[in-house]
């Protein structure tokens, strides 16, 4: 209601752009939707599934209604739209969370394709006519919409208050040449390289935000390497692929349960080609030794341009903040 009210009260003059970013709690526990929502998912006899299906379709209609505003207000023609996923479905309660990431590896909190690779696309009419329906698998994260947006915006992603400080730029890149053209007509990708960050399981010992391995594109292979800190190696946990169907009656996985060593050896190492296999179960690190200490050593060069902020102590003045702006967070230092 909130995006549909900014949009009706914008000026649609082409001179006043607006920049709307609408973070839903959809899709996600607690589960909780409109009951004539899960009674459209009747059919499905998991009560976890069956609210999780019903929340995503939910929110398809939520999205709808901002569509029809900017419809309304004839600015569909000049507008972007990105929907994009920050993670994937949660699997590590046993099926409670009511996500599923078949066929891919693990989920939510995990660092394997079911917990990174996720959903996204770009719509309106800003895109032109030739692009609307294609596709594209070039490696992006969802960092990189910071600088497609300064892009658009026509302004410097560059922190320069941060640089004045000596502090390592941003890893953000323009992704608007993709999407406007595609590799197809001639677009660059992106990117040739990801960083995969600490899924927060992975304790670095000094308390620093931890490079938790890297994607590396070559021609149509996309490596990934997952590693533990430089003094340790790690069980990544949720190795484990669920079903097409789950949770179901039979089912008693519990992801967390089920782990697999990512040292910084290649006889113990984590090495996958997730272009030619996206589902993580033929490990290449034994057999390219070579490769694997070249991603190991980019990880480490990496792990020292790392910035981890000193994020302070809770302050029950949020809460208290919170409260007034009726459950929203505000400013609680002033």
């Amino acid at each position: 209601k909130e995006a549909t009210r900014i949009i009706d009260a914008h000026d649609a003059n082409p001179d006043q752009p607006l920049f709307l970013f609408y973070s839903s709690h959809l899709i996600h526990v607690p589960l909780q939707v409109p009951k004539k929502y899960e009674n459209a998912f009747a059919f499905i006899k998991d009560s976890f599934r069956r609210v999780a299906h019903a929340m995503a379709n939910y929110l398809d209609d939520q999205l709808g209604e901002i569509v029809d505003a900017l419809k309304r207000r004839g600015m569909w023609s000049n507008t972007l739209l990105t929907v994009h996923s920050d993670n994937g479905g949660e699997i590590i309660g046993a099926g409670t969370c009511g996500g599923n990431n078949w066929p891919l590896t693990g989920g939510k909190f995990s660092n394997w394709e079911g917990g990174i690779r996720v959903n996204a696309f770009v719509a309106g009419g800003a895109l032109t006519v030739a692009r609307r329906g294609t596709s594209e698998d070039s490696l992006s994260a969802v960092w990189d919409w910071y600088a497609t947006y300064a892009h658009l915006a026509g302004v410097d992603p560059t922190d320069h208050a941060a640089a004045a400080v000596g502090l390592p730029p941003i890893d953000s890149v323009n992704l608007w040449p993709l999407l406007a053209r595609g590799k197809a007509d001639g677009a660059a990708a992106p990117r040739d390289e990801l960083p995969i960050g600490d899924t927060g399981a992975l304790p670095n010992g000094d308390g620093k935000a931890l490079v938790g391995g890297l994607l590396w594109a070559n021609g149509t292979r996309l490596y990934k390497l997952l590693v533990g800190a430089p003094d340790r190696a790690f069980i990544i946990d949720q190795y484990v692929t669920t079903g097409p169907s789950w949770p179901n009656a039979s089912s008693h996985l519990v992801p967390l349960a089920h782990g697999k060593l990512c040292g910084r050896r290649a006889a113990d190492g984590c090495l996958f080609d997730v272009a030619a296999d996206p589902f993580e179960r033929h490990n290449l690190a034994q057999n390219m030794p070579g490769l694997f200490d070249a991603m190991l050593g980019r990880v480490d060069a990496l792990q020292q341009t790392v910035y981890s902020p000193d994020r302070g102590k809770t302050d029950e003045r949020a809460c208290v903040v919170a409260k007034e702006n009726e459950g929203y967070w505000g400013p609680f230092l002033l």
